[in-house]
């Protein structure tokens, strides 16, 4: 992937930009290796954080929200990050849990209108912590949740999500298929990504508070932690200051490739992945996680609460896979040769590659948002590796 907007220029700055100035602070010099390594990323547009000691102590805005029109990426921009809104969604289901309002162990159809079942185990329950773990045997069709974004046209999905999750689980649902929407494999017996599990979870919310789900997250977490810039859908968001994705295309010399810039969208599974916000508010939640539940000193939710959070509850099935959080998210043996395993989570959708990782017992964590993906093993090294390893040791 090669960015060609008057790129020898731009390697030229950052190349002076290698030697340290003298005086240089260190957040300058984060800002420079940032703006040099998403160069060198081949990335469009870019926001990085770094907690440390349960602090925000930097954050940075880089390169182009549009392609097209030269805007820059500011403090303010908004980026969607896809998977990396499953901790938000999961934190929702956890504080409840933690106020006492559900147990975790239940069978979800103690919370629904509706009954979820595998058809292949229709006497074995699927429960939350199940759902949670990615444990549960439900399935993502793709032929199915694909064609429902709403890349063509752009904008919020038009479908409803309680309408939907039921339409998709329910015998005789419109997008009802058993082969493909549940596995062959019993509850609990194997670990499996599914997106449409944490859009049951949202369902679930929604269900027990009586609200909808932005409207619970928005009053139950985004206010209580600052979160002032966080938003589910399109239609809420009261100003136009959001990065646009990007379909990066891979080039050469001789045959170079603008990206493609793509129109905001949206899907009807969104509490897996539609959020819309800033490193500088996602920060909030990995405060919350090293500082054992605790907003500005105060308690928000309890400690122990955090820890169950963030254990691996079903080791002989998955020893790594906590509630959302994975300590093998990059499933790479050279990966975890340099990097310590730490409770991560990446996104990823149309022009969107995020990746938050956080560490309880240092109290420190990284988040990186952009708005287009690397093609190339460099540049996935250099997103994914060294910008997150820079986030974990600053200060």
């Amino acid at each position: 992937m090669l960015r060609k907007f008057a790129r020898p220029v731009f390697l030229f700055l950052f190349t002076m930009l290698l030697v340290p100035l003298k005086g240089q602070s260190d957040a300058q010099k984060l800002d420079e290796y940032f703006a040099r390594k998403m160069l060198k990323a081949d990335v469009i547009g870019l926001q990085a954080a770094s907690v440390s000691q349960g602090e925000l102590v930097w954050h940075g805005s880089f390169g182009l929200k549009e392609w097209q029109t030269g805007k820059e990426v500011n403090d303010s921009t908004l980026f969607q990050i896809a998977s990396c809104s499953k901790p938000v969604t999961s934190l929702g289901i956890m504080l409840l849990y933690d106020r006492g309002l559900l147990d975790l162990d239940a069978d979800v159809n103690s919370y629904l209108p509706y009954e979820i079942r595998n058809p292949h185990y229709p006497d074995q329950a699927i429960t939350l912590r199940m759902l949670l773990t990615h444990t549960s045997s439900l399935r993502d069709d793709w032929d199915t949740l694909y064609p429902l974004y709403t890349l063509p046209e752009g904008g919020d999905s038009p479908l409803e999500l309680s309408y939907f999750v039921r339409e998709y689980f329910e015998k005789e649902g419109a997008y009802y298929k058993p082969e493909k929407n549940f596995a062959r494999e019993q509850p609990k017996s194997s670990y499996a990504y599914c997106n449409m599990g944490y859009a049951t979870l949202g369902v679930i919310i929604e269900e027990i508070s009586g609200m909808s789900f932005p409207e619970f997250m928005r009053k139950e977490i985004f206010t209580p932690l600052g979160m002032y810039n966080s938003y589910w859908h399109l239609k809420d968001i009261p100003h136009d200051n959001i990065a646009r994705p990007h379909r990066m295309r891979p080039s050469t010399k001789k045959d170079p490739h603008d990206p493609e810039v793509l129109n905001h969208f949206g899907y009807p599974s969104y509490p897996d992945g539609q959020l819309r916000t800033t490193v500088q508010d996602y920060a909030q939640i990995v405060k919350l996680m090293v500082n054992s539940g605790r907003v500005n000193g105060e308690p928000f939710m309890k400690a122990s609460t955090i820890k169950e959070y963030l254990e691996v509850p079903f080791p002989e099935v998955d020893k790594h896979s906590a509630h959302c959080w994975n300590y093998n998210e990059f499933e790479s043996t050279l990966y975890y040769l340099l990097m310590p395993r730490l409770p991560s989570h990446t996104g990823a959708d149309p022009g969107i590659a995020t990746v938050v990782s956080i560490d309880p017992e240092n109290r420190r964590g990284g988040i990186i948002f952009s708005n287009s993906p690397t093609l190339t093993f460099g540049g996935q090294k250099i997103f994914y590796q060294e910008m997150m390893k820079k986030l974990l040791r600053v200060f």
